[in-house]
């Protein structure tokens, strides 16, 4: 296990016990809210009442009015219009909804999808050509285009008009299209930065309606709003916060036949769909799809009213993820045999590894998994005769688009942000390469660099109980910007401890002051060899609950252990 860094959080007491009593709410919620940046009366009161009627007025957005009014020209004039959108879960559930609601005003709708392996990401000009070729005048696209200036001139030159909807960052200049909506342009007054490519698609769907129908529209399209705010990782904070909540309400008994067939054939036993489960059950299919260049296949299911088209489909996403989970499997074990027989490397401070069999389409995921185990940026590259397409992820307190940016010479292409890039070379190139980021890395590096264990607060035993876990779930959905609480507990004493799941992972019974705690860690097999019965040790986790055969039981969920630090 790598060691890891423990930081206890610093909160003011004074204000947590004034929030805790205003709110009705326990201290240690009032803690963890604190931690969360959520301090002054307004922002908890917020953030605990999670109402969709506190929702942004729409047309705050730069450009807002310029789309409407495009698009009901389009409805008046019955132009054919085309979805130009990208091929991950938040692009897929842009285009779903968009395409749903557009058609239900009347206009002739298709829409675009560039293809992964061929095309790449982003607007390109010989799919415009085709767009044009089918009749479109007009084309809207969605969690894409900010950047797309030529292509933009392009499609101008074609003759079709441009709404851009995104909500990655800008450059300095932006497309001179129709209308650009995107919250992060500078001179954008919305007041929520935040919004995953689908949240700002439904802010259009909003400004189209009447603001009495913000109920209606919630209810029609909040399940996959959810689904893609979920899977961009989107902060689950103000307007992304209610979303999710809504979503996640009606997620099971959605009233879209292609996502509930898909919830009912990969998470049918799951009692309450959270975050998690999208995050790890439903979202990786949909984005395999996408991955292994079929992301068509994912609106398709989406859009159908057939059951059994919608079984068709849902089975066919299921069985490519169960592809890209074998093809991804298979080179993180070729990445770990490349490791093994090249120890040296594991002394650079960014791990560049590259083969000729990889798939591009997942070899982001295998460089996550890399970077997550050896807590080192890594880069990995997918060989293809002379050239090499690549996706590398960084750590906290590395800024990897800089590191690319240092090395640019020796690259066709990259681009990204501080924590995870995509880049193109040339493979003679990949050497030169991996010598120039690591002499940059070693002056950009901090030598202790740990992972960093973010821990609410020390609790004593008492204060964990089953009202505590229940009082805490005031505080979901969690996720980025709003992560599960984490507490610590000191010299607790391991009263049994076994290996599980092949022993991949522990479970374990801890107990202090006569109160005993069921335990898991998951992929923490290995601390079978480092703890033994009767240790005193000290202890970051989560709060959960086990319900095994009807049988509820408080569970705490393992981040890190250690011996007792006397």
């Amino acid at each position: 296990m790598l060691e890891k860094k423990w930081c206890i959080q610093e909160f003011d007491k004074p204000r947590v016990v004034e929030i805790a009593n205003e709110f009705r709410i326990s201290p240690l919620t009032a803690v963890v809210m604190y931690n969360r940046g959520i301090r002054e009366d307004a922002d908890v009161e917020k953030f605990l009442s999670k109402d969709f009627n506190n929702l942004y007025d729409p047309f705050l957005l730069k450009d807002m009015k310029k789309a409407v009014d495009r698009i009901k020209l389009a409805v008046k004039n019955k132009e054919k219009v085309t979805i130009y959108g990208d091929y991950d879960v938040d692009g897929i559930t842009s285009i779903v909804i968009l395409h749903k609601h557009l058609t239900s005003m009347g206009l002739e709708v298709g829409y675009y999808i560039p293809d992964r392996m061929e095309e790449g990401y982003g607007i390109n000009k010989d799919a415009l050509n085709k767009i044009k070729a089918d009749g479109t005048t007009l084309m809207i696209t969605v969690d894409t285009g900010i950047t797309a200036c030529d292509e933009t001139e392009y499609a101008r030159e074609l003759g079709i008009d441009l709404i851009i909807t995104d909500h990655h960052e800008c450059k300095e200049q932006t497309p001179n299209a129709v209308a650009t909506i995107d919250p992060k342009q500078k001179d954008c007054s919305y007041p929520f930065k935040n919004l995953a490519g689908v949240g700002v698609v439904f802010k259009l769907i909003q400004a189209l309606e009447k603001p009495t129908e913000l109920p209606v529209l919630i209810e029609k399209y909040s399940d996959l709003l959810c689904l893609g705010t979920v899977a961009d990782i989107s902060p689950l904070v103000d307007e992304n916060r209610v979303i999710v909540t809504e979503g996640l309400s009606r997620f099971k008994e959605s009233k879209n036949l292609g996502l509930r067939t898909l919830v009912e054939m990969c998470a049918n036993n799951v009692k309450n769909i959270t975050t998690t489960t999208i995050g790890y059950l439903i979202a990786p299919r949909i984005n395999a799809s996408g991955r292994l260049g079929c992301a068509s296949r994912s609106v398709e299911l989406f859009l159908t009213e057939d059951e059994a088209e919608a079984q068709r489909l849902a089975k066919l996403i299921c069985e490519e993820n169960q592809r890209r989970q074998e093809t991804e499997q298979k080179m993180f074990a070729e990445a770990l045999e490349y490791i093994e027989n090249h120890p040296e490397i594991l002394n650079d401070k960014v791990l560049v590894i590259a083969h000729e069999d990889w798939h591009h389409g997942i070899v982001g995921i295998v460089s996550s998994k890399i970077t997550e185990k050896f807590y080192k940026p890594s880069i990995l590259f997918a060989v293809d005769g002379k050239t090499a397409k690549g996706s590398g992820r960084g750590i906290i307190g590395f800024n990897l688009f800089e590191a690319l940016e240092n090395s640019s010479d020796l690259l066709d292409n990259h681009g990204g942000h501080e924590l995870a890039a995509g880049l193109s070379i040339q493979t003679e190139n990949i050497e030169k390469f991996r010598k120039k980021i690591n002499e940059y890395a070693k002056e950009n590096v901090i030598e202790d660099m740990k992972p960093i264990i973010n821990i609410d607060a020390i609790v004593k035993v008492p204060f964990v109980t089953m009202e505590m876990y229940h009082e805490l779930n005031r505080l979901q959905p969690y996720g980025a910007g709003n992560s599960a609480p984490v507490f610590a507990i000191n010299g607790i004493k391991i009263h049994r401890i076994s290996q599980t799941g092949e022993k991949r992972h522990i479970r374990a019974t801890l107990l202090k002051e006569k109160k005993y705690f069921d335990t898991v860690g998951f992929g923490m097999g290995d601390c079978i060899n480092e703890f033994s019965e009767g240790d005193l040790v000290d202890v970051v986790f989560g709060i959960d609950i086990n319900d095994y055969r009807g049988m509820v039981n408080l569970q705490l969920v393992l981040r890190d252990i250690r011996k007792a630090q006397v």
